[in-house]
């Protein structure tokens, strides 16, 4: 039987990337051991990525069905969700064949919408209509037991989803703090009918809009919440938006054009996919537009900015540069990697408190 150190020296020099920058990520998002040492093992090349996922994603939804008709709902919607989390797998920066990145999203989607219901705690899916220069955007809410409680946008970054990003709900709602989390421009669901944009703040704009029209939000305390490519989302939108009461960014770019030609040869294939360039060449021009230069000296409100120490997509001197301009704290976590996702007790709980305190939350 193979074993995860035999999937991280995978034969396949794409294969074994992948699985060394994210694998942390991957862990920390519910995939168990089993089924990526299992998967893994049927891959030869990266080509066979997408398809033994959604072949261990199917065992997953085998397994709730069987559940629902047998009457186990808490099972039923167990089984949607590890399903739900294989498909991402599947698709998240495996581009090079369109038709399967596209059914690999829906399959993502329909497992995810599938469970929704029964989550706890409680999501509720959200249209947010665009506004002029933005698309229409998708989000899922999830309200804690306060009235008109402040609200965190959690914002996904190139290859992530508002599905995944909502997963750490649970610890925004002990705070009494809202989450919101969105697909905005070329991110997950909206990747349907949308590009990457560096204005991003358009998109954040169309979504403050939107919060306004809940009587259940206080519009008056929003946050932004963001990491890896979010996390030059979130000050830029900062710079911009005055509604914005506080902004946090985890591993993200200072100039996204300075890092492309030294970022994992799938996330290169990622970002020209989602940026809608039509080539490589073309994307690394488009990386450049994505800079916070003559921006980040813009953000007036209270900003942190965390930083692995060894992130193999986004040196930590990127995210400094971040901190430094925009007048912010900078955190840098030694030995972390991208996202610190293989340390996160290092910053999650103060980053959690950070943003609380400064939306009027509670931390005790």
């Amino acid at each position: 039987m193979s074993t995860l150190a035999d999937a991280l020296t995978h034969r396949d020099p794409v294969v074994r990337e992948v699985l060394e920058t994210w694998l942390p990520r991957f862990l920390r998002g519910g995939i168990t051991v089993g089924d990526l040492v299992s998967t893994v093992d049927r891959i030869d090349t990266w080509d066979d990525w997408v398809v033994e996922w959604m072949n261990t994603a199917a065992v997953h939804e085998a397994l709730a069905k069987h559940a629902e008709s047998d009457g186990r709902q808490l099972a039923a919607t167990a089984a949607w969700m590890d399903a739900f989390r294989c498909h991402h797998l599947a698709y998240f920066v495996s581009t090079r064949d369109e038709e399967l990145h596209s059914r690999g999203l829906a399959n993502m989607l329909r497992c995810h919408d599938h469970a929704l219901p029964r989550l706890e705690p409680a999501v509720e899916k959200v249209d947010i209509p665009g506004v002029p220069g933005a698309p229409r955007m998708v989000g899922l809410l999830s309200l804690p037991k306060v009235d008109r409680p402040p609200v965190v946008i959690v914002l996904p970054g190139l290859d992530s989803t508002k599905e995944t990003r909502h997963q750490s709900r649970g610890a925004w709602l002990r705070r009494g703090v809202a989450v919101l989390s969105v697909d905005g421009p070329g991110q997950g669901e909206a990747s349907q009918w949308s590009t990457i944009r560096p204005d991003y703040e358009v998109a954040m704009r169309g979504v403050i809009d939107w919060i306004e029209t809940r009587p259940d939000l206080d519009a008056g305390r929003v946050g932004v919440f963001g990491s890896s490519l979010a996390g030059y989302y979130a000050p830029r939108a900062a710079a911009f938006e005055p509604r914005i009461v506080a902004a946090f960014g985890n591993c993200g770019p200072y100039n996204w054009g300075e890092c492309f030609d030294s970022l994992p040869q799938v996330t290169k294939e990622a970002y020209t996919h989602y940026s809608g360039a039509r080539s490589l060449d073309e994307a690394r021009v488009m990386a450049g537009d994505l800079s916070l230069e003559g921006i980040a000296s813009q953000i007036t409100c209270p900003l942190l900015i965390v930083h692995g120490s060894d992130d193999p997509l986004i040196p930590w001197e990127q995210g400094k540069r971040i901190a430094d301009e925009g007048g912010g704290e900078f955190l840098l976590i030694e030995g972390g990697t991208h996202g610190v996702q293989n340390m996160p007790h290092l910053f999650q709980s103060y980053a959690l408190d950070w943003m609380t305190r400064h939306l009027g939350g509670t931390v005790s």
